[in-house]
Protein backbone atom coordinates (compact mmCIF):
# COMPACT_ATOMS: atom_id res chain seq x y z
CA UNK A 1 0.00 0.00 0.00
CA UNK A 2 1.45 3.44 -0.68
CA UNK A 3 2.90 5.11 2.46
CA UNK A 4 0.92 8.41 1.17
CA UNK A 5 -2.47 6.28 1.82
CA UNK A 6 -1.13 4.54 5.15
CA UNK A 7 -0.33 7.70 6.65
CA UNK A 8 -4.18 9.19 5.25
CA UNK A 9 -5.81 6.25 6.86
CA UNK A 10 -3.72 6.80 10.25
CA UNK A 11 -4.88 10.10 10.17
CA UNK A 12 -8.80 9.41 9.37
CA UNK A 13 -10.81 10.31 12.78
CA UNK A 14 -11.94 6.58 13.82
CA UNK A 15 -15.85 8.10 14.21
CA UNK A 16 -16.43 8.54 10.67
CA UNK A 17 -17.18 4.94 10.83
CA UNK A 18 -18.27 4.58 14.37
CA UNK A 19 -20.42 6.00 16.89
CA UNK A 20 -19.62 6.44 20.32
CA UNK A 21 -21.65 4.58 22.90
CA UNK A 22 -22.46 6.76 25.41
CA UNK A 23 -24.06 5.44 29.14
CA UNK A 24 -25.65 7.39 31.47
CA UNK A 25 -25.64 7.01 35.19
CA UNK A 26 -27.79 9.20 37.50
CA UNK A 27 -31.02 10.20 35.53
CA UNK A 28 -31.61 13.50 37.37
CA UNK A 29 -31.18 17.29 36.89
CA UNK A 30 -28.00 16.84 35.38
CA UNK A 31 -28.20 13.67 34.08
CA UNK A 32 -31.23 14.11 31.66
CA UNK A 33 -30.00 17.25 30.37
CA UNK A 34 -26.36 15.28 29.21
CA UNK A 35 -28.36 12.76 28.08
CA UNK A 36 -30.46 15.18 25.59
CA UNK A 37 -27.11 16.62 24.75
CA UNK A 38 -25.81 13.49 23.50
CA UNK A 39 -28.78 12.49 21.70
CA UNK A 40 -28.97 15.21 19.74
CA UNK A 41 -25.22 15.23 18.75
CA UNK A 42 -23.55 13.63 15.79
CA UNK A 43 -21.48 10.78 16.52
CA UNK A 44 -22.46 9.93 19.10
CA UNK A 45 -25.61 7.48 21.00
CA UNK A 46 -27.25 7.10 24.09
CA UNK A 47 -27.15 3.27 24.81
CA UNK A 48 -28.79 3.84 27.88
CA UNK A 49 -29.20 5.44 31.55
CA UNK A 50 -29.31 4.08 34.97
CA UNK A 51 -31.25 4.85 37.68
CA UNK A 52 -31.02 3.13 41.20
CA UNK A 53 -35.06 2.89 41.80
CA UNK A 54 -38.29 3.87 39.74
CA UNK A 55 -39.43 7.34 39.77
CA UNK A 56 -41.15 9.20 37.84
CA UNK A 57 -38.71 10.98 35.70
CA UNK A 58 -37.56 7.33 34.53
CA UNK A 59 -40.36 7.69 32.64
CA UNK A 60 -38.44 10.97 30.54
CA UNK A 61 -36.11 8.62 29.84
CA UNK A 62 -38.60 6.04 28.26
CA UNK A 63 -40.53 8.45 26.60
CA UNK A 64 -36.86 9.89 24.85
CA UNK A 65 -36.61 6.14 23.71
CA UNK A 66 -33.86 5.76 26.03
CA UNK A 67 -32.75 2.09 27.16
CA UNK A 68 -32.98 1.50 31.01
CA UNK A 69 -30.38 -0.47 33.00
CA UNK A 70 -30.88 -1.19 36.58
CA UNK A 71 -30.33 -3.31 39.68
CA UNK A 72 -31.62 -6.67 39.55
CA UNK A 73 -33.30 -5.90 42.88
CA UNK A 74 -35.48 -2.92 41.09
CA UNK A 75 -35.66 -4.82 37.64
CA UNK A 76 -39.21 -6.27 38.42
CA UNK A 77 -40.37 -3.13 39.39
CA UNK A 78 -39.31 -1.35 36.33
CA UNK A 79 -40.78 -4.53 34.41
CA UNK A 80 -44.22 -4.05 36.32
CA UNK A 81 -44.61 -0.69 34.36
CA UNK A 82 -44.05 -1.37 31.44
CA UNK A 83 -40.31 -1.17 30.81
CA UNK A 84 -38.20 -3.26 28.84
CA UNK A 85 -35.06 -3.11 30.98
CA UNK A 86 -31.86 -3.65 29.22
CA UNK A 87 -30.11 -5.13 31.94
CA UNK A 88 -28.14 -4.23 34.79
CA UNK A 89 -25.35 -1.15 35.32
CA UNK A 90 -22.64 -3.88 34.93
CA UNK A 91 -24.02 -4.29 31.64
CA UNK A 92 -24.14 -0.73 30.61
CA UNK A 93 -20.32 -0.19 31.50
CA UNK A 94 -19.76 -3.05 29.79
CA UNK A 95 -21.71 -2.32 26.55
CA UNK A 96 -20.50 1.78 26.78
CA UNK A 97 -17.50 3.80 25.57
CA UNK A 98 -18.01 5.88 27.77
CA UNK A 99 -19.91 6.49 31.14
CA UNK A 100 -21.33 10.12 31.91
CA UNK A 101 -21.76 9.61 35.62
CA UNK A 102 -23.76 11.96 37.15
CA UNK A 103 -24.44 10.44 40.35
CA UNK A 104 -24.97 12.83 43.81
CA UNK A 105 -21.97 13.93 44.90
CA UNK A 106 -19.43 10.79 46.16
CA UNK A 107 -21.34 7.64 44.28
CA UNK A 108 -19.62 7.79 41.36
CA UNK A 109 -16.25 7.10 43.69
CA UNK A 110 -18.30 4.22 44.91
CA UNK A 111 -19.09 3.29 41.29
CA UNK A 112 -15.29 3.70 40.12
CA UNK A 113 -14.30 0.30 40.85
CA UNK A 114 -17.09 -1.01 38.42
CA UNK A 115 -16.22 1.25 35.41
CA UNK A 116 -12.57 0.19 35.71
CA UNK A 117 -13.13 -3.38 35.49
CA UNK A 118 -15.11 -2.73 32.44
CA UNK A 119 -12.80 -0.79 30.79
CA UNK A 120 -15.07 2.07 30.01
CA UNK A 121 -14.28 5.61 29.69
CA UNK A 122 -15.45 7.86 32.84
CA UNK A 123 -16.73 11.68 33.39
CA UNK A 124 -17.37 12.11 36.62
CA UNK A 125 -19.09 15.65 37.99
CA UNK A 126 -18.23 18.56 40.09
CA UNK A 127 -19.54 17.22 42.99
CA UNK A 128 -16.59 14.51 43.45
CA UNK A 129 -13.12 15.29 43.97
CA UNK A 130 -10.62 16.16 41.68
CA UNK A 131 -8.06 13.49 43.02
CA UNK A 132 -10.97 10.99 42.04
CA UNK A 133 -10.07 11.24 38.43
CA UNK A 134 -6.43 13.85 38.51
CA UNK A 135 -8.09 15.72 35.55
CA UNK A 136 -10.65 18.62 35.73
CA UNK A 137 -11.79 19.85 32.58
CA UNK A 138 -13.41 22.97 31.39
CA UNK A 139 -13.74 23.39 27.00
CA UNK A 140 -12.17 26.69 26.93
CA UNK A 141 -9.74 26.44 29.84
CA UNK A 142 -8.16 22.96 29.12
CA UNK A 143 -10.13 21.22 26.27
CA UNK A 144 -6.39 19.29 25.22
CA UNK A 145 -5.99 18.12 28.46
CA UNK A 146 -8.94 15.70 28.12
CA UNK A 147 -8.26 14.32 24.85
CA UNK A 148 -7.56 10.71 24.64
CA UNK A 149 -7.78 10.21 29.13
CA UNK A 150 -9.82 7.37 29.81
CA UNK A 151 -11.12 9.51 33.55
CA UNK A 152 -11.82 13.45 33.85
CA UNK A 153 -14.24 15.23 35.84
CA UNK A 154 -16.26 18.43 34.25
CA UNK A 155 -16.06 20.86 37.02
CA UNK A 156 -19.53 22.37 38.60
CA UNK A 157 -21.31 24.74 37.41
CA UNK A 158 -19.91 28.49 39.13
CA UNK A 159 -16.45 26.58 38.35
CA UNK A 160 -17.56 26.40 34.81
CA UNK A 161 -18.92 29.61 34.81
CA UNK A 162 -15.77 31.34 36.34
CA UNK A 163 -13.35 29.32 34.45
CA UNK A 164 -15.01 30.44 30.77
CA UNK A 165 -14.62 33.84 32.00
CA UNK A 166 -11.09 33.79 33.29
CA UNK A 167 -9.56 31.65 30.21
CA UNK A 168 -10.61 34.18 28.22
CA UNK A 169 -9.27 37.38 29.86
CA UNK A 170 -6.52 35.42 30.34
CA UNK A 171 -5.97 34.90 26.65
CA UNK A 172 -6.37 38.49 25.39
CA UNK A 173 -5.05 40.08 28.56
CA UNK A 174 -2.95 38.05 30.55
CA UNK A 175 -4.32 37.67 34.38
CA UNK A 176 -2.95 38.68 37.37
CA UNK A 177 -5.62 38.05 40.32
CA UNK A 178 -9.20 37.27 40.57
CA UNK A 179 -11.48 38.41 43.58
CA UNK A 180 -15.24 36.49 42.90
CA UNK A 181 -17.70 36.93 45.50
CA UNK A 182 -20.48 34.07 44.56
CA UNK A 183 -24.24 34.83 45.93
CA UNK A 184 -25.76 31.20 45.84
CA UNK A 185 -28.96 29.90 45.04
CA UNK A 186 -29.88 27.66 48.33
CA UNK A 187 -30.63 24.65 46.26
CA UNK A 188 -32.15 23.35 43.04
CA UNK A 189 -35.68 24.25 42.45
CA UNK A 190 -37.04 20.69 42.98
CA UNK A 191 -35.09 20.23 46.35
CA UNK A 192 -37.77 21.79 48.67
CA UNK A 193 -35.94 20.92 51.80
CA UNK A 194 -32.63 21.88 51.92
CA UNK A 195 -31.18 25.43 52.25
CA UNK A 196 -31.55 28.13 54.03
CA UNK A 197 -35.22 29.50 54.46
CA UNK A 198 -34.85 33.12 56.56
CA UNK A 199 -31.31 33.85 56.33
CA UNK A 200 -28.05 34.44 54.08
CA UNK A 201 -25.80 32.04 55.00
CA UNK A 202 -21.76 32.64 54.56
CA UNK A 203 -19.22 30.22 53.93
CA UNK A 204 -16.91 30.67 56.96
CA UNK A 205 -13.24 31.61 55.23
CA UNK A 206 -12.27 30.55 51.82
CA UNK A 207 -14.92 29.22 49.58
CA UNK A 208 -13.91 26.16 47.71
CA UNK A 209 -14.60 28.01 44.45
CA UNK A 210 -11.41 29.70 43.77
CA UNK A 211 -9.36 26.20 44.53
CA UNK A 212 -11.50 24.58 42.11
CA UNK A 213 -10.75 27.39 39.39
CA UNK A 214 -7.24 26.32 40.19
CA UNK A 215 -7.74 22.40 39.31
CA UNK A 216 -8.01 23.66 35.53
CA UNK A 217 -5.99 26.81 35.52
CA UNK A 218 -3.75 26.33 37.92
CA UNK A 219 -1.55 29.43 36.94
CA UNK A 220 -4.83 31.98 38.21
CA UNK A 221 -4.29 34.15 41.33
CA UNK A 222 -7.64 33.90 42.57
CA UNK A 223 -9.71 34.24 46.13
CA UNK A 224 -13.50 33.40 46.52
CA UNK A 225 -15.89 34.08 48.80
CA UNK A 226 -19.42 33.16 49.22
CA UNK A 227 -22.86 33.16 50.22
CA UNK A 228 -26.17 31.23 50.41
CA UNK A 229 -29.31 32.35 49.89
CA UNK A 230 -33.02 31.42 49.93
CA UNK A 231 -33.18 31.29 46.26
CA UNK A 232 -33.14 27.99 43.59
CA UNK A 233 -32.82 29.98 40.46
CA UNK A 234 -29.46 30.92 39.45
CA UNK A 235 -25.87 31.51 40.99
CA UNK A 236 -24.54 35.21 41.06
CA UNK A 237 -20.92 36.44 40.34
CA UNK A 238 -19.15 39.09 41.29
CA UNK A 239 -15.58 39.99 40.11
CA UNK A 240 -12.86 41.54 40.11
CA UNK A 241 -9.97 40.71 37.73
CA UNK A 242 -6.73 42.49 37.55
CA UNK A 243 -5.50 42.21 34.13
CA UNK A 244 -1.95 42.11 33.13
CA UNK A 245 -2.55 44.13 30.36
CA UNK A 246 -5.06 47.73 29.69
CA UNK A 247 -8.66 46.53 28.68
CA UNK A 248 -10.32 49.42 26.91
CA UNK A 249 -14.13 48.90 27.71
CA UNK A 250 -16.06 48.64 24.45
CA UNK A 251 -12.93 45.88 23.34
CA UNK A 252 -13.69 43.88 26.38
CA UNK A 253 -17.36 43.54 25.29
CA UNK A 254 -17.04 42.96 22.19
CA UNK A 255 -14.66 40.05 22.82
CA UNK A 256 -16.81 38.35 25.45
CA UNK A 257 -19.78 38.62 22.92
CA UNK A 258 -17.24 37.40 20.21
CA UNK A 259 -16.59 34.16 23.00
CA UNK A 260 -18.95 30.84 22.59
CA UNK A 261 -20.92 30.49 25.64
CA UNK A 262 -20.72 33.74 26.85
CA UNK A 263 -23.42 36.57 26.69
CA UNK A 264 -23.28 40.23 27.75
CA UNK A 265 -27.09 41.45 27.71
CA UNK A 266 -28.19 44.77 29.34
CA UNK A 267 -30.59 44.95 32.48
CA UNK A 268 -32.10 47.78 30.90
CA UNK A 269 -33.88 45.48 27.88
CA UNK A 270 -35.28 42.95 30.22
CA UNK A 271 -32.89 41.32 31.77
CA UNK A 272 -32.78 43.49 35.23
CA UNK A 273 -32.55 40.59 37.40
CA UNK A 274 -32.62 36.24 37.37
CA UNK A 275 -36.09 35.87 37.79
CA UNK A 276 -36.63 37.93 34.10
CA UNK A 277 -33.62 36.27 33.07
CA UNK A 278 -35.50 32.79 33.75
CA UNK A 279 -38.87 34.54 32.35
CA UNK A 280 -37.01 35.31 29.03
CA UNK A 281 -35.25 31.47 28.55
CA UNK A 282 -38.94 30.14 29.78
CA UNK A 283 -40.49 31.05 26.16
CA UNK A 284 -38.03 29.30 23.97
CA UNK A 285 -35.76 26.97 25.53
CA UNK A 286 -36.47 23.38 27.12
CA UNK A 287 -36.50 23.63 31.11
CA UNK A 288 -35.97 27.69 30.75
CA UNK A 289 -32.42 26.58 30.23
CA UNK A 290 -29.57 28.76 29.70
CA UNK A 291 -26.16 26.59 29.43
CA UNK A 292 -24.75 30.21 28.51
CA UNK A 293 -22.95 32.28 31.48
CA UNK A 294 -24.82 35.50 31.28
CA UNK A 295 -22.89 39.03 31.89
CA UNK A 296 -24.79 42.15 32.59
CA UNK A 297 -23.97 44.73 30.63
CA UNK A 298 -24.51 48.00 32.72
CA UNK A 299 -22.40 46.69 35.59
CA UNK A 300 -19.71 45.82 33.54
CA UNK A 301 -16.77 48.53 34.43
CA UNK A 302 -12.79 48.80 33.78
CA UNK A 303 -11.17 50.87 36.07
CA UNK A 304 -6.93 51.17 35.37
CA UNK A 305 -6.12 47.62 35.28
CA UNK A 306 -9.01 46.00 37.30
CA UNK A 307 -12.20 44.99 35.51
CA UNK A 308 -15.74 44.87 37.17
CA UNK A 309 -18.11 42.05 36.17
CA UNK A 310 -21.63 40.40 37.38
CA UNK A 311 -22.52 37.46 36.18
CA UNK A 312 -25.71 34.84 36.52
CA UNK A 313 -25.13 31.19 36.37
CA UNK A 314 -28.02 28.71 35.86
CA UNK A 315 -26.28 25.89 37.78
CA UNK A 316 -29.14 22.88 36.27
CA UNK A 317 -27.56 23.55 32.74
CA UNK A 318 -24.07 25.48 32.23
CA UNK A 319 -21.91 22.29 32.21
CA UNK A 320 -24.28 20.29 29.67
CA UNK A 321 -21.84 21.86 26.76
CA UNK A 322 -18.57 20.91 28.65
CA UNK A 323 -19.60 17.41 29.08
CA UNK A 324 -20.68 16.66 25.50
CA UNK A 325 -17.56 18.27 24.54
CA UNK A 326 -16.11 15.86 27.18
CA UNK A 327 -17.08 13.15 25.92
CA UNK A 328 -15.33 14.54 22.06
CA UNK A 329 -11.95 14.91 23.42
CA UNK A 330 -11.72 11.65 25.77
CA UNK A 331 -12.82 9.59 22.83
CA UNK A 332 -10.86 11.00 20.32
CA UNK A 333 -13.43 12.57 18.15
CA UNK A 334 -12.40 16.09 17.89
CA UNK A 335 -8.82 16.75 19.45
CA UNK A 336 -9.59 20.82 17.48
CA UNK A 337 -11.23 22.84 20.84
CA UNK A 338 -13.00 24.91 18.92
CA UNK A 339 -14.24 22.72 16.30
CA UNK A 340 -15.44 20.80 19.35
CA UNK A 341 -16.86 23.13 20.84
CA UNK A 342 -18.63 24.70 17.17
CA UNK A 343 -20.55 21.27 16.75
CA UNK A 344 -21.43 20.75 20.31
CA UNK A 345 -23.53 24.54 20.66
CA UNK A 346 -24.91 24.03 17.12
CA UNK A 347 -26.57 20.58 18.37
CA UNK A 348 -27.54 22.22 21.44
CA UNK A 349 -29.13 25.41 19.56
CA UNK A 350 -26.71 27.70 21.36
CA UNK A 351 -24.09 28.54 18.57
CA UNK A 352 -22.78 32.56 17.66
CA UNK A 353 -21.76 33.33 14.34
CA UNK A 354 -19.20 30.85 12.72
CA UNK A 355 -16.55 33.56 13.03
CA UNK A 356 -16.83 33.51 17.18
CA UNK A 357 -15.20 29.72 16.36
CA UNK A 358 -12.20 30.37 14.34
Amino acid sequence: MPINLLNHLRNVKWWYFMTIKVGIVGYGTIGRRVADGVASSSGMDIIGVSGRSYGRKMDLARMRGFPVFVPSSSAHEFSERGFDVGGSLEDLCSEADIIVDATPGKVAAENMPLYRAAGAKVIVQGGEKHELTGLSFSSLANYEAAVGKDVCRVVSCNTTGLSRLISTLDRAYGVERVFVSLIRRAADPKESKKGPINAVKPVMGVSHHGPDVKTVMPHIDIYSMAVAIPHTLSHVHTLKVTLRSPADRDALVDLLRSTPRILVEKGGEGFFDTAQIAEYYRDFRLRYDMPELFIWDEPLDVVGSDVYIMADVHQESIVVPENVDCIKAMCGMESDKMRAIHGTDKALGIAKSDSCYL
